[in-house]
């Protein structure tokens, strides 16, 4: 198709506009057909699939799109990835072909056309003739390139052909590109079709197969199947599925057989049954298989095992589990925390006073008795106080070698024991308590809370008459030991309190440590945090906890504490008041409550100290800056200023080496482990008692203890 330009002779006549017109209108309906003819291009050349008829039937068409003198296609080698001659036509050009590619090599023209993707006309090296050169590509590929020598005559190739041609190319470059796939995957197939691949790809399968005859019995199997079912080949072949998967049924297995060749597959989770008796959890799917003219040949299984699946989701649901549960904890822990700070402040009037007015009180004086009952109804209240400090993990824990076989003994003489039995008359205690047992480090007095909480949760689940056992013992965990938190490997100290009472089902189990949960009759413990208290203790002490409980059947809580191999120390004798009297030594007192600092200025000077007071952290700086002090009396927490860990930070900046003593209702322990490391040794807990305020004062400015 050639659209030759009109004559640009102003005195054209008639006879050459028509011939113009003429020409025109034979190009356009060359057009059209042309373009009507590539609607069924690509489709025919896929189905001819082989290379040499697809570039064929491209040169027929581009032949006829624009009349080449001859035309060559280099195909690119799939191996070697080299352009190679695969179609020149006529034969006699080969030889002017090779030079002209050389040649366009040579001078970085067939690179160019690479890039271009577009048809380009250039001249030939050495001789009078132009090349038409067009890349062969898909979106994805290079596949070789097209080039065409034009005729003499040819000063132009129009745009439309242009066009047309590139549409050609890119047809026959999908279909170089169909043809390839198509012979890979038949490459696979014939592979995967042989006996020795398709018995390697039949072992390897992750999943035990099956394959049953027409009557549903085993003619073949893999490894994984004998693995699963635990039985020899020689035992399962020939066998009903109904011997490993009792769910098969084999008195069903004509109506199963029926329905799966109708359904063509069917997939559950069923129940294997191994040779040992164990039971495992198998996804299984079935399918059924026929021959080439559709008759029903036999059936396919392919079983997974999902052991591991449903033991991960054991353990992520119980991960889950205990991490709402650490959370409740932590939520509940942080609103008692604060609750039991600002108690500590108040019932410091109900605990510091009757101890100071008891001092000046004669003894024979009737206010005696009121202000001792006072007095103790106050250090009930703190200890309801410090139950709530420990289920918010903000009790002040002092920490030592503890035998446990002590505490045991000694909370077994209280009168909290006393009081427990005469509520619970029917109730027999023993104890079978190790010898030798390994010390804990911890607190003597926190560990006896634990153990009151546990002997009173255990009584109070017995209706009438029954036994509550105290057990201790050593135990070494070589591995994780999962109970009701996991517990890691290590050397523990484990304290077990079992009862014969109704039980704990598992929803109960699940929250008998929250607080004031509980289904047991109110009243008798006090506060509804006993088990609360013993899950913050043994938390505080690095400790995990076991429950093991059947309704009906009695209750077994275990706490396993970390062991040491220290020594406990010797039990001190009691302090006479003497030994921690003031020297007229002066004490400055920082706390943000007036009835605080007032409560410790009226001790500290009945003990025979000079005191200040500050009622902030910036104050006593202020204040340390032109006066100095035997002892600074710090309270940690003053909101909203500095607290006591920054109150000391900037005092030793003035004073260095000030010795102070902290004081608190709670504290935040890395803050008070921060102050220990500045070099502040004593720690004593709202509210106040004299003894314990005048040993901390007293240890500290004499060089004693420890922190």
């Amino acid at each position: 198709m050639r659209l030759r330009e009109p004559p640009l002779h102003l005195d054209l006549n008639l006879e050459e506009r028509i011939r113009y017109l003429e020409g025109v209108n034979r190009f356009v309906l060359d057009a059209l057909d042309t373009a009507a003819t590539l609607g069924d291009f690509q489709g025919q050349i896929n189905r001819q699939g082989d290379p040499a008829v697809i570039i064929a039937e491209t040169r027929r068409r581009l032949r006829a799109l624009i009349p080449f003198r001859g035309t060559a296609f280099y195909l690119v080698n799939d191996e070697t990835k080299e352009f190679e001659p695969f179609q020149i036509d006529p034969p006699a050009e080969e030889a002017f072909f090779r030079r002209a590619t050389d040649q366009l090599i040579e001078e970085g023209t067939f690179a160019w056309a690479l890039r271009e993707k577009r048809p380009l006309i250039v001249p030939c090296p050495g001789v009078p003739k132009r090349l038409l050169l067009h890349v062969m590509a898909t979106a994805s590929q290079i596949h070789g390139m097209f080039m065409g020598i034009l005729k003499p005559h040819e000063e132009k190739v129009n745009d439309i052909s242009l066009s047309f041609l590139s549409l050609i190319l890119l047809h026959s470059s999908n279909a170089l590109e169909t043809y390839s796939l198509y012979e890979q995957i038949g490459r696979i197939k014939e592979g995967l079709n042989g006996a020795k691949n398709y018995r390697n790809l039949f072992e390897a399968a992750p999943d035990g197969v099956e394959v049953l005859d027409q009557t549903g019995r085993l003619v073949d199997c893999n490894a994984m199947l004998l693995k699963m079912t635990g039985y020899g080949r020689e035992k399962i072949m020939g066998a009903h599925p109904s011997l490993w998967c009792p769910e098969a049924g084999e008195e069903n297995s004509s109506r199963f057989l029926a329905a799966l060749k109708k359904e063509g597959e069917r997939e559950a989770e069923v129940e294997f049954v191994n040779a040992q008796g164990d039971r495992i959890p198998v996804w299984r799917k079935e399918r059924a298989f026929y021959d080439d003219e559709g008759r029903f040949l036999g059936v396919v299984v392919y079983n997974r095992d999902l052991s591991r699946l449903k033991k991960a989701e054991a353990e992520r649901r119980e991960l889950e589990a205990r991490l709402q549960r650490a959370k409740r904890m932590e939520a509940l822990g942080t609103l008692a925390g604060g609750v039991a700070h600002d108690l500590n402040n108040i019932l410091s009037g109900l605990v510091s006073y009757p101890d100071l007015l008891l001092i000046r009180t004669p003894p024979g004086d009737p206010m005696r008795k009121p202000l001792e009952v006072i007095k103790k109804s106050g250090e009930k209240i703190a200890a309801i106080v410090q139950d709530l400090l420990t289920l918010g993990r903000r009790g002040v824990v002092q920490t030592g070698v503890v035998d446990l076989n002590a505490v045991v003994a000694e909370h077994l003489r209280s009168s909290e024991h006393e009081r427990l039995c005469y509520y619970h008359r029917g109730v027999r205690f023993r104890t079978d308590l190790k010898e030798g047992l390994n010390n804990v480090s911890g607190s003597k007095f926190h560990l006896g809370k634990a153990v009151m909480n546990l002997l009173s949760n255990a009584a109070e689940a017995i209706t009438g008459e029954g036994e509550v056992t105290i057990t201790t013992r050593n135990v070494t965990l070589t591995g994780p030991l999962k109970a009701l938190d996991r517990i890691p490997p290590g050397d523990y100290v484990v304290l077990t309190v079992a009862d014969t009472g109704s039980g704990i089902s598992q929803e109960d189990m699940e929250r008998i440590f929250e607080p004031f949960y509980s289904k047991k009759v109110l009243g008798r413990s006090g506060t509804g945090l006993g088990m609360t208290v013993v899950w913050g203790i043994c938390k505080d002490h690095g400790g995990h906890i076991d429950i093991r409980s059947l309704p009906g059947r009695g209750t077994e809580i275990s706490l396993y504490l970390p062991a040491t191999r220290e020594k406990a120390a010797a039990e001190k004798a009691p302090i006479p008041p003497e030994a921690y009297q003031g020297k007229g030594e002066k004490i400055l007192v920082v706390d943000d409550s007036p009835q605080q600092r007032e409560i410790a200025s009226e001790i500290l000077e009945e003990l025979g100290y000079r005191v200040v007071t500050a009622a902030s952290g910036e104050e006593a700086v202020a204040y340390i800056k032109d006066h100095t002090v035997d002892l600074v009396l710090l309270d940690m927490i003053m909101d909203p200023g500095m607290d006591g860990l920054d109150t000391y930070r900037e005092m030793i900046k003035v004073r260095p080496g000030q010795k102070a003593v902290i004081a608190s209702g709670f504290s935040e322990t890395e803050r008070v482990r921060e102050l220990h490391r500045l070099g502040v040794r004593q720690y004593i807990k709202k509210p106040y008692l004299m003894e314990q305020i005048g040993l901390a004062i007293r240890s500290e400015l004499d060089g004693e203890g420890s922190p």
